[in-house]
């Protein structure tokens, strides 16, 4: 009797689980049925990819890497970026839009794309972008940022603490140390450890008592929270990265492999492994109230988006993933090992080859894609003003020179050769039936720019 009852009991879990491996087994099918289905790709399509951008680039939160996003998509594009009129890069920040000398004018056309460091000022930025741009910025967990902070802003010698837990003597009395450094020489924001993404989102300096840790009432830490919620279109995570990239490719309408990226100015470092006490974490939490603010907000703002965004959500993550995994391991591969890939048709990307200018333009360093969007930039207003070619630049042979580049000399810098000539051929100077053009491409065999990590 017994023999009999588990033969049934087993009989009967055997069907159950053959059940729902049937039901996963449909489930999957359908899935797959819906993501190739043509009416569902073109009504995941039906948008239009947006190309007024404007983020907020803040010091020290993931920021590099998203701006890498922006220049591919939209150098390839032939979009107009706001950019300043000399070679660096910074020279927007902190106040440089309030100066129009200070950038230079947009390639025959409104500009499309802010993604260099500057404070955030919405009714400059509207006026160079348009009034529907979208607004993003990415913000970063305060203790871990400072960590990132600390180490590339070198604090511990700056702040003159001596010893291998500087961190920790800081976070005892931040207050003690902080303002008494000018860093912004160093590229360093306005304040490196009080407050640093809310002042660049905004927040008035003239607000922040420098002597009084706890100067800011509660209700203008809340109001300025709901004007950046109210303002901002999505406000990433750096801790939850791949999530928050997915959200933006759904905001811009974007295709999936417009957001696929290597990470930028990303460092090991000693301090990031460090456990911090927690009277310390409170002693910072007091001390940069508003940014905690800002993050704790943000951070269940991104999951409530998350979790609005419907069932495929995961589904589309875990294809991203898989999609960085593949690509990062081709674009790494040796020249010699190296061969096409394509990468099919899907509901959120169309099909594509990960080819060698598809790596190149991957991996460009960001001062080479900057370079060479002043360059473009350049040329085009010169063709504007009609100025003769003589009178651009001395004529010096080779493809450094008119009409090739007009910054010639920072491209020789900032950018390999390769980079330069899959430049020339995406901007038409050069063709593969040009009989020189082949001897061009031979300089150096290799796909992609400088190296970069695969994790």
């Amino acid at each position: 009797m017994a023999s009999t009852r588990q033969r049934a009991v087993c009989g009967f879990a055997l069907l159950l689980v053959g059940i729902l491996s049937l039901l996963a087994s449909v489930r999957y099918r359908e899935r797959y049925r819906l993501s190739m289905d043509p009416i569902m790709r073109s009504r995941v399509r039906s948008c239009k990819p947006d190309t007024k951008v404007a983020f907020i680039k803040l010091h020290k939160t993931g920021g590099s890497t998203i701006m890498q996003v922006l220049h591919r998509f939209g150098y390839l594009r032939n979009l107009s970026f706001v950019q300043p009129t000399s070679n660096n890069i910074n020279q927007l920040y902190p106040y440089g839009l309030q100066d129009i000398r200070k950038y230079l004018p947009p390639e025959g056309k409104e500009f499309d794309i802010l993604t260099y460091h500057t404070i955030y000022d919405r009714a400059r930025i509207t006026k160079l972008l348009s009034a529907n741009a979208t607004f993003v910025t990415i913000l970063r967990e305060p203790m871990e940022r400072l960590k990132s902070a600390f180490n590339y802003y070198q604090l511990a010698r700056r702040f003159r603490i001596p010893g291998s837990t500087a961190l920790l003597k800081f976070l005892e009395d931040p207050g003690r140390y902080d303002n008494k450094v000018d860093l912004r020489s160093s590229g360093a924001p306005v304040s490196a450890t009080r407050n640093p993404m809310a002042v660049e989102l905004g927040f008035p300096i003239k607000n922040l008592s420098p002597n009084d840790s706890t100067g800011v009432k509660d209700e203008n830490i809340r109001d300025f929270v709901d004007k950046v919620s109210r303002e901002f279109d999505l406000v990433m995570v750096t801790e939850y990265f791949d999530e928050s990239l997915v959200l933006l490719r759904r905001l811009l309408c974007w295709d999936m492999q417009d957001i696929l990226y290597f990470k930028y100015n990303s460092y090991e470092y000693d301090l990031r492994k460090n456990t911090v006490p927690e009277h310390l974490v409170q002693n910072y939490r007091r001390h940069d109230a508003i940014d905690y603010a800002l993050y704790d907000h943000f951070n269940r703002t991104l999951w409530k988006k998350i979790n609005m965004a419907g069932a495929d959500f995961q589904e589309e993550l875990v294809h991203f993933r898989w999609l960085q995994a593949r690509m990062r391991t081709h674009c790494n591969r040796e020249f010699y090992d190296f061969a096409p890939m394509y990468v099919g048709e899907t509901a959120w990307n169309s099909g594509f080859r990960i080819d060698a200018t598809f790596c190149t333009w991957m991996k460009t360093w960001h001062m080479c894609y900057f370079t060479l969007l002043r360059d473009r930039n350049v040329r085009i207003q010169q063709e504007k003003q009609r100025i003769p070619k003589a009178k651009r630049l001395p004529r010096t042979g080779g493809i450094y020179s008119d009409p090739y580049c007009v910054l010639c000399e920072n491209i020789k810098k900032h950018c390999t050769v390769h980079e330069y000539v899959t430049h020339l051929y995406h901007e038409g100077f050069l063709s593969p039936t040009q009989s020189s053009s082949s001897k061009i491409t031979s300089i150096k065999s290799r796909h992609g720019g400088k190296p970069q990590p695969i994790s």
